[in-house]
């Protein structure tokens, strides 16, 4: 009898767990990479943008104050973030298209993407900002206010001047960028800010690499690094070219080279004040190495090379054998990418110079 108590017990102790529900085994936590999708907007690039689309994680500013004198310039600019954490700024620039929200969105994916590879990147310390740089056909489509600066189709991109609004004269878009930089500079406002990142892709790209040239030296050039993205034609440091053209006239001029006719904001410089500036800047430039558009069709830009990629490289090798590589300089080819902005910054180097270097 005492053998089969036992027995017993432990029978009923075994049907009792058996019909008791058993708890799923826990699920492992993933951690999946954030990705938002592209904004929509009315309009077109010729026929002028009809609005500022809402952007996830950005605040829009249809006319955010740029100076005393009342030039105002609309951006995108990161919601939420505490001045005091941030130490970097990234401000970059839009394509051809002046299709600023596409491209603050894009660098914010990147940054997410960029966050989830490397959780020591982080979303609180980096503030990303995207100027809209509008034409007339914007304010005439709806996307730019009546009090806002712009600019001729394209003459934004190589520093000229505003065109309007009606009381703000002779406002170049280089002199633009100045200011934005200035805001972040501020250590009043950013006290643990130590890097601001300008950078621009394909005509972004242009204008960030003129931009580097004729920008005159501050005490904060240490902080200030340009990334030049697949531009679609350079400013040229030497007189010379791969593919000289007789036909051509003004190859060498500005904005293709540093002979003369710089836009006012550059008008005190020459080629050597230029290059003195130039080639001490904290430049990452970055070439798709299928990138194989043409890109700028202008004889100018075809002296440079046939493609955005043969452009770049016939620049790394005039840089190398007329000056000497920049102390301060990198160069990144970007393996199997295209003209594709997207591919450049969420790039192993794309991520490195944006949100690390």
């Amino acid at each position: 009898m005492k053998t089969i108590i036992p027995l017993l017990l432990a029978l009923a102790v075994s049907t009792l767990a058996a019909n008791v529900p058993r708890r799923p085994p826990r699920a492992e936590h993933v951690v999946r990479q954030e990705k938002n999708p592209d904004p929509t907007v009315g309009g077109s690039p010729d026929g002028g943008w009809q609005s500022m689309p809402q952007v996830a994680d950005a605040t829009a500013y249809p006319n955010w104050t740029l100076d005393d004198s009342g030039a105002m310039l609309p951006v995108y600019q990161t919601t939420g973030l505490i001045p005091n954490e941030v130490t970097r700024a990234v401000i970059v620039l839009p394509g051809k298209p002046r299709d600023c929200w596409y491209y603050w969105n894009a660098m914010n994916n990147a940054l997410y993407l960029a966050n989830y590879q490397n959780s020591s990147i982080s979303r609180s310390q980096i503030s990303i900002m995207a100027p809209c740089f509008w034409t007339q056909v914007d304010v005439e489509a709806g996307a730019a206010q009546a009090d806002v600066l712009i600019w001729g189709m394209t003459t934004w991109i190589s520093g000229h001047e505003n065109v309007g609004p009606t009381g703000v004269s002779d406002y170049s878009s280089f002199k633009a960028l100045d200011a934005l930089i200035e805001h972040y500079m501020n250590k009043s406002v950013y006290p643990n800010l130590k890097t601001v990142v300008l950078a621009g892709h394909s005509a972004g790209g242009q204008t960030v690499q003129r931009y580097a040239g004729l920008r005159q030296t501050t005490e904060n050039d240490d902080r200030l690094h340009f990334w030049v993205g697949n531009p679609g034609s350079l400013m040229w440091l030497s007189a010379d070219r791969p593919y000289p053209n007789a036909s051509c006239s003004g190859i060498d001029d500005y904005k293709y080279g540093l002979a003369g006719d710089f836009p006012a904001y550059g008008s005190k410089l020459d080629r050597d004040s230029i290059l003195s500036l130039y080639n001490s800047r904290i430049v990452n430039y970055a070439w798709g190495t299928a990138d194989n558009g043409n890109g700028d069709t202008r004889c100018e830009a075809e002296t440079q090379g046939s493609t955005h990629y043969t452009r770049g490289q016939n620049f790394v090798s005039m840089v190398n054998a007329t000056f000497g590589w920049p102390a301060n300089a990198t160069v990144d080819w970007v393996e199997g990418v295209s003209h594709d902005n997207v591919g450049m910054m969420e790039s192993a180097e794309g991520i490195d110079k944006l949100f690390v270097y």
